[in-house]
């Protein structure tokens, strides 16, 4: 498994709800960071709202690289880093419990793709349902806010007119808006032709009772 296939299935998780015994993340964002020469992150993910907060999670494929990764002073604490929540990712049993800094959270990955969570805040959600927020506080890392929202605004610059974007996504909301009320008043006339057509074969079919068939009007014939 490869460091990218790592990141791909990091941020599937990160925005997965927390139904499905995930964060609920509304963003994620690979290979993030680096700004001033700082921290840089593998995947960058944030939650607003109730319980909100950022997500860092470090993908790890080598045992070796793990090792390097957590002497780094934003990785034990020494200095703040990005990241309310921290977590490791890596293959099924390349990185065990005990191998973890404090606070951080682990993510197997098997050979079918599958995410396996060992340790982390979401442990709390599975194991006490909505009172498991209580046991959050423990898996808390006082993050670098003003890096983070640096961060996040640099990779909105990397589009080339963020506005313009908006403005589309918001003409595109509009129209499909417009279009889905189009369609359900399609749908209704379709309806109402449908109900006035069984209503006229009805009637037809009382007459032919009543009356006999129909004749079939002669055509015209011109001289």
């Amino acid at each position: 498994m490869t460091h990218n296939e790592l990141n791909a299935i990091a941020v599937k998780w990160c925005k997965r709800p927390a139904s499905g015994n995930g964060p609920g993340c509304q963003v994620a964002l690979t290979e993030v960071g680096g700004l001033y020469g700082g921290e840089r992150a593998d995947v960058f993910a944030y939650r607003w709202g109730f319980d909100g907060g950022s997500v860092v999670v470090e993908s790890k494929v080598s045992r070796s690289d793990f090792l390097a990764d957590r002497e780094k002073p934003h990785r034990c604490g020494i200095t703040p880093g990005m990241g309310t929540y921290r977590y490791y990712i890596c293959p099924e049993g390349l990185i065990d419990i005990d191998d973890l800094p404090p606070r951080w959270g682990l993510l197997w990955v098997n050979k079918r793709g599958h995410v396996r969570l060992k340790a982390g805040h979401i442990c709390g959600y599975i194991a006490c349902g909505y009172s498991g927020h209580a046991f959050a506080p423990f898996w808390q890392h006082p993050a670098d806010l003003r890096f983070e929202v640096e961060v996040l605004a640099y990779a909105l610059a990397k589009f080339a007119d963020p506005e313009g974007a908006k403005q589309t996504v918001r003409q595109a909301v509009r129209e499909k808006s417009r279009l889905a009320s189009e369609v359900n008043g399609l749908r209704e006339a379709s309806k109402r032709a449908e109900t006035e057509r069984y209503a006229l074969r009805h009637q037809l079919r009382r007459y032919q009772e009543t009356f006999g068939e129909l004749d079939t009007p002669a055509p015209l014939t011109t001289r």
